[in-house]
Order: structure tokens, then sequence, then C-alpha cells
């Protein structure tokens, strides 16, 4: 019997402009106040919730010539080919039923304040991730999921740093902008 196949997925820990994330990144003391989570398919693509609710997000779309590049990390994680699954399948439980979800703008605030609260079928990003990544038995999170927050990511000793620097530079590093212009 062969050794299985380990797949990697992916944090991306990102700090965008918008009030939002300055106060999250002032509660927290860190540049980064957003998180995202991908599949080793397509780097093009994360998964998280926005004040708009759950998203797809795609990378690229946020490199514009009148904007300075967004700062980021990426880091990277081994799992089993069945983890990896379980993940994917979580993933697109959520893609499938976005409608049913919405951003926890309370539970957001709440955990910023370390009490933290869950609601149904709300998130917020972070909380997202540490969900997916405790439903998926990927990492033993010792938390509430609503105590994490984008910051926590890289700390895990289970994430490897891919890269380091802005969002430009990645989509660059990746070949991001043609693999996305051969898809369309």
């Amino acid at each position: 019997m062969g050794k299985e196949k380990n797949r990697k997925i992916y944090v991306l820990l990102t700090s965008f402009p918008d009030a939002g994330s300055k106060m999250v990144g002032f509660m927290t003391n860190s540049i980064y106040t957003h998180v995202s989570l991908g599949l080793d398919e397509d780097l093009n693509t994360f998964y998280s919730f926005v004040w708009n609710g759950f998203i797809v997000e795609k990378i690229t779309k946020y490199i514009r010539p009148d904007r300075k590049p967004y700062p980021c990390e990426l880091y990277e994680m081994k799992i089993t080919e069945e983890k990896y699954r379980i993940v994917k399948k979580i993933l697109l439980e959520f893609v499938e039923n976005r409608h049913k979800y919405s951003f926890a703008r309370a539970g957001l605030i709440f955990g910023l304040m370390r009490m933290p609260l869950i609601q149904k079928r709300k998130y917020f990003c972070s909380q997202f991730i540490a969900d997916v990544f405790k439903r998926s038995k990927v990492i033993h999170l010792k938390k509430n999921s609503a105590r994490y927050f984008p910051c926590d990511f890289g700390k895990l000793p289970e994430m490897s740093l891919a890269f380091k620097g802005n969002l430009l530079g990645m989509i660059k590093m990746y070949k991001l902008l043609q693999k996305s212009k051969q898809e369309a």
C-alpha cells in the first residue's frame, strides 16, 4: 500500500484600508485584519466572510493601478487527502448556501472584547476559518472559534510561511494573472 498523498491548504492574511480593518488592527495590535482560506487547486480563489457575508474572493481583483498593493502573508499547511476532501466539502456547503449566511458584526465586536459570541449562520472572517479547521479536524484549536483573529493563524505551529509581501508580489510570484487570463 502506497503512502497517502498530502495536499495543501492556504491561509491568506491581508490588510485593507477600510474603517472596519483599521478597528480590527487597532484592537488586535496587528497589521493583518482579514483572513481567507484557499485550496491548492487555485491560489487565486479564497473563501472568507466580509461585511456583506460569505464570499469567494479572486485575489487578482484587488490589484488596480489606482491602489497601493495590500500587504499580505500566505501560509500553507500540509494535510491528508481525506482531510482535504472534508475541508473542500465544508467550503462547498458554504458556497451552495451562501444566501443563508451573514457577517457577524456583533460577534466581531464581542470577540474583540474577549467575550466570544456564537450566532447561528453568522461569522466574521477569522471565526469562519477557525470553525472550518475545527469541523474538519485539520488542527486542534484550543480556543473558541470566535476568539481567533487573523493574526492568530500565522502563529499556529502547523502553518508554514509561503510568501510575505503584498498581493501584487504574490500574484506575480504564483503567476496568477496569467492563469486567470487563460481561464477567461
